[in-house]
């Protein structure tokens, strides 16, 4: 399960590694790259989207894509 503190984590990257993290995750859960790449290019908007988002929100979201590509997209979150 995705948690406050993990969003916050998330959400402290620099740009470039937000980028990088969300765009893997994107890409995991069967996004195309390219598109992946354009939506990322703003990051502030990325993030203001982002930091509207509960945990509760983003659980909902990764439950709906599936066990596997969920946990996937965990680990690239949870990198330390």
């Amino acid at each position: 399960m995705f948690d406050n503190r993990q969003l916050k984590k998330l959400l402290s990257l620099s740009d470039d590694e937000l980028r990088q993290t969300v765009g893997a995750a994107a890409i995991a859960a069967g996004a195309d790259r390219n598109m992946a790449a354009r939506a990322l290019a703003d990051t502030d908007r990325l993030r203001a989207m982002m930091s509207a988002l509960s945990a509760e929100q983003i659980n909902a979201m990764l439950a709906q894509i599936g066990p596997e590509t969920a946990n996937e997209l965990a680990k690239r979150i949870r990198r330390d």
